[in-house]
């Protein structure tokens, strides 16, 4: 061979062999060109995947944030939560679910609230309804009573209409009436009149009798000549204790337990004060006990229950005198008017009728009547009537008859105490009389 073919031998090896290198570094860059290029699309895809994820997700963020807190321009980032819950007022709200169901569940207690309060309004509504139809009844029953009340006012106008033509008819015979009773009472002034000149003339005839009667009056007990007749018995014992005394009377003498009577030493000791005309007290007195028929059980009543000391014992013999009570007689008393026995101010019929209990429990004989009589020893006279005012023009029938009785009854008491003091037979009020029957010491 020679060295021309050699070298082309060598040269077109050469040529294979960069060829084929050549081919195979194509290929190789070719497959790695192939493969940069489906990197790249890869990466193209997986950048434009995740463009257009980001993009889905801040549109989802914006949506999110709209519905959250309707700001859809809040841009997304690390701070999007903090955003959000700065956004609601809502950082120290760790778990939005639990959150909305807490709010969810209070939203349906407000919405079953509500639908209460509709309820309610409901039946307020269906009760203003009944309230409405009752109050359209009852507008109706009141227009109705309305024309009755008219028509009974026109039966009540007439009837007033009919009063007033009665009630002037009455005041005329009223005033007929008043002018009737107005002539009886002056008939009636009259006719006193002439009672009180016939008393005059009857008092002129009792002065002629004066001198009867003194002598009369001289046997009564209350200022007897004889003081020993004041004696109505005597001490006929004296107990050993608690000053026990025995008296010589008894109920056959008409004693009764409770009575008083004033001890002295004998009857002539029994004497008046001149200036006053009272009974002198004596040394000790004594109140009965126990009555039997002929005698009596007494006690000395404590000296520190009597006006002024006693020194004086008790002793058999001595004499007791009580100046309204006698054992054989019953003295007459007359109790005329109305008596204040409580002193509370106010004079009364029944307080009379107690003093003439008290009479009668003493033994005494009370008798009726508003005038003198001759056969009196005394006279118990209630509280002073007070003379009345006299009658307005205008007094009415009711003020004519008080007025009449008071001054019947003012007239009738003064003359009743000027005949007795002319006839000098005692009078005496309650407390004198409680004086004289040691009861008032």
């Amino acid at each position: 061979m020679n060295q021309r073919t050699t070298g082309l031998v060598v040269g077109l090896v050469t040529f294979v062999i960069l060829t084929v290198g050549l081919l195979a570094s194509t290929i190789y860059f070719h497959l790695e060109a192939q493969s940069a290029l489906g990197s790249k699309k890869q990466a193209d895809d997986a950048r434009a995947a995740a463009q257009s994820a980001s993009t889905k997700a801040e549109s989802a963020y914006k949506q999110l944030a709209g519905f959250v807190v309707g700001d859809a321009e809040m841009t997304p980032g690390e701070d999007a939560l903090a955003n959000i819950k700065k956004a609601l007022a809502a950082e120290d709200v760790a778990n939005l679910k639990v959150e909305f169901d807490s709010l969810r569940a209070d939203r349906e207690q407000l919405k079953q609230d509500n639908q209460n309060l509709k309820d309610q309004v409901a039946k307020a509504e269906s009760a203003a309804d009944t309230a409405r139809a009752e109050a359209e009844k009852s507008a109706a029953a009141a227009n109705a009573a309305s024309k009755r009340v008219d028509a009974d006012l026109g039966t009540y106008r007439t009837s007033v209409q009919k009063y007033e033509t009665d009630v002037k008819s009455t005041v005329d015979s009223i005033s007929k009436l008043q002018d009737e009773i107005d002539q009886r009472r002056r008939t009636e002034v009259a006719e006193l009149q002439e009672k009180i000149n016939a008393e005059s003339v009857s008092k002129a005839t009792l002065q002629t009798r004066v001198g009867e009667l003194e002598k009369t009056v001289d046997q009564y007990r209350i200022k007897p000549e004889n003081a020993a007749s004041l004696a109505d018995g005597r001490i006929i014992d004296v107990g050993s204790q608690n000053g026990e005394v025995f008296l010589s009377i008894g109920s056959k003498q008409r004693v009764q337990p409770g009575m008083t009577f004033d001890v002295y030493d004998s009857p002539a000791s029994i004497q008046f004060n001149p200036s006053s005309g009272e009974l002198i007290p004596g040394k000790a007195r004594v109140q009965v006990l126990k009555v039997d028929e002929n005698t009596s059980t007494a006690r000395v009543i404590p000296e520190s229950r009597r006006t002024g000391a006693r020194t004086r014992p008790v002793v058999k013999d001595d004499v007791i005198a009580n100046v309204i009570f006698s054992p054989d007689y019953r003295y007459k008393f007359l109790v005329h008017g109305l008596f204040d026995v409580d002193n509370d101010g106010t004079a009364t019929a029944a307080e009379a009728e107690f003093v003439r209990g008290r009479i009668s429990s003493w033994g005494g004989e009370v008798v009726t009547g508003d005038r003198l009589r001759g056969d009196l020893d005394f006279v118990v006279m209630g509280v002073r009537p007070t003379e009345p005012l006299d009658l307005p023009a205008n007094a009415d029938e009711g003020q004519y008859t008080a007025h009449f009785d008071l001054k019947r009854a003012y007239e009738t008491y003064n003359a009743l105490f000027n005949d007795a003091q002319a006839a000098r037979v005692p009078v005496l009020n309650w407390n004198r009389m409680q004086v004289l029957t040691n009861e008032g010491r």
